[in-house]
């Protein structure tokens, strides 16, 4: 009988290390998701007002500098995509720490849960 009793126990334990395998995998990828959604909600919202703006007056500003209009505009064009390549270079760093932080959140409860069982083992 104690044969069995310690199969069972180890068998029960591997499915549980499983189940939190499975659990943690999801969390990573769902983290992922969620960054990647975070980041371009953070990078649409901030840009579309800021770039409306700062292009209106850019072009304005660089009219007057090169007295011609089609210079003023393409020069803010060229603003326009030194800041598309810089938001692109940081992409990755972006989606990262936003990945970091839903994996926190999400397991986070898993955390005290932990130390509950700890105190209680102790």
């Amino acid at each position: 009988m104690s044969f069995i009793d310690k199969w069972k126990d180890k068998i029960t334990e591997y499915v549980d290390v499983r189940v939190q395998l499975i659990k943690l995998s999801f969390v990573e990828r769902t983290s992922h998701i969620l960054g990647y959604f975070v980041y371009v909600f953070i990078v649409l919202s901030l840009l579309l007002p800021i770039l409306i703006f700062l292009g209106m007056g850019l072009s304005e500003a660089f009219t007057e500098l090169f007295d011609s209009r089609t210079a003023g505009y393409f020069m803010t064009l060229g603003v326009y995509v030194l800041l598309t390549l810089i938001v692109m270079l940081c992409r990755k760093q972006l989606i990262n720490k936003a990945a970091g932080i839903f994996i926190a959140k999400l397991t986070d409860d898993d955390d005290d849960n932990d130390e509950e069982q700890q105190k209680t083992t102790v």
